[in-house]
Order: structure tokens, then sequence, then C-alpha cells
């Protein structure tokens, strides 16, 4: 259903839920469910709102979720709802995703599965969005992802 720049095809964890989840917030009229999100994402998505030791390894052509998950996870409570949660990654690291009507979301869970790692959603923590805008980085990165989606609508 998506694909990168480069051609490849692309999916998120929970896409068959899409559907069921709707916006709450009335700013974004474009954007009614997660696929919606996405598509949008997969445009504005940047070596910039990469996590910043991601960077350096950033492809958007092929790899566009790498290094977005904080901020990506963020942008889905501030239109989706529900809650935001992290969980810690073998080798160190942590990955943050959704839960919306008692199903996980993970806009950016393709970043992994070049790498053949699979992640388990459970047991996980969930974590207040003031923590997620804690680090001045992260709050930035969020910032300038916003203005790019709210310039994409302008387009």
């Amino acid at each position: 259903m998506f694909k990168t720049k480069s051609g490849r095809d692309i999916t998120y964890y929970g896409q068959e839920n899409a559907k069921y989840i709707k916006r709450i917030c009335q700013e974004f009229e474009c954007i009614n469910t997660p696929d919606d999100l996405f598509e949008y994402l997969l445009e504005i998505w940047c070596k910039e709102t990469s996590y910043p030791s991601c960077q350096d390894e950033y492809c958007y052509e092929e790899d566009p979720t790498l290094g977005q998950c904080a901020i990506t996870a963020m942008l889905v409570y501030d239109i989706f709802g529900g809650t935001i949660h992290k969980i810690f990654l073998e080798g160190g690291g942590t990955h943050y995703f959704n839960k919306i009507n008692d199903k996980y979301i993970d806009l950016t869970s393709d970043q992994f599965f070049g790498f053949g790692y699979v992640i388990n959603y459970e047991p996980n923590e969930e974590v207040p969005i003031k923590y997620c805008c804690k680090s001045q980085n992260t709050a930035m990165r969020f910032n300038l992802l916003l203005e790019k989606l709210i310039c994409s609508f302008r387009v």
C-alpha cells in the first residue's frame, strides 16, 4: 500500500487497526486515520528529524522511519490520543510507539525489519507526553516535524 522513495514496500505495525482509529483534534482535517498520517510522514521525515545517533546512517529514500520513533509517537498522540509507550531494545536504546483503543500502533516499526529485529511490544512502559518533551533535542525535532507537516498541507 505504501512505498519508500526508492520504491520499497513499507508498512507499519498495527496497520490493520488503522481504519478503526480516528483523529481527536480538529487541526489536521486532511488526516483522519493513521494511514493518512503515515502517507504524509513518508514525505516529510528527514535526516534532521531523525534521532541524532541515527543521522549518519539515515537514508530517506530507503529507510525514512529510522530514528523517528519518539517524535512520531508524540505526533500520533496529539492527533489520535491514546498513550505513548516505550520498550528497551536488546543491545541498548529505546523505542517509542502508541496504544490507541487497546491496540498498538507503531508508525516507525519498519526501521527494524531490514535488520531482522523482532519487536516485542510487551512488556512496555507508558510514558507521559511531558517525558518525551523533556529532551531539548527531541522537542526541537518534534517542532520541525510538526512544521513540515503543517507546510505540507499548504502545497
